[in-house]
């Protein structure tokens, strides 16, 4: 089996998965974010898809991230374009990767009701990786606040991008 179409599998199982998982209204944005954007890393041919999610334009950021995190994500874009530089963020931050390919997700909700984990299984890791999604309730509904990785090599996507230590 390819890997296109074991990762074909992949998405179709992925995307029954968090169909079902209706727990909490955080898990179900994270979810939504995951299925909405999975093509990322399960599509090798890039010219039928649309933009990255680092690309997308504000209305759709807005529909998973609150005004907070879209502010300093556009700021980042424009610092990129102003500068034809990297400014502050180099991957894909759901992914906690530069290229997603082949990556297996598990979503679950935590005791933390504001907090969702992502568990990301990726052939080139030796071990899981975990992001923990923190999540606001805002007049358009939940939406992510903030993104860090857990571990000793962890990083936050607030802190990254207004560039706190």
């Amino acid at each position: 089996m390819n890997i296109l179409r074991a990762s074909t599998i992949t998405i179709v199982a992925l995307a029954g998965n968090l169909g079902a998982q209706k727990t909490n209204p955080a898990v179900d944005v994270v979810a939504r974010l995951y299925r909405d954007f999975a093509w990322e890393a399960v599509v090798e041919t890039p010219d039928w898809h649309g933009h990255d999610l680092l690309d997308q334009p504000r209305a759709v950021l807005s529909r998973y991230f609150d005004d907070a995190l879209v502010r300093l994500w556009l700021a980042d874009r424009a610092c990129g374009i102003r500068t034809h530089e990297i400014c502050r963020m180099n991957f894909l931050p759901i992914w906690d990767s530069q290229d997603p390919s082949g990556t297996f997700v598990n979503i679950a909700a935590t005791a933390d009701r504001m907090v969702v984990r992502v568990e990301l299984r990726h052939p080139a890791y030796t071990e899981p990786r975990y992001l923990n999604y923190r999540l606001v309730e805002t007049s358009a509904g939940w939406r992510v606040h903030d993104i860090s990785r857990e571990g000793g090599d962890g990083w936050s996507l607030v802190r990254l991008l207004s560039g706190k230590p």
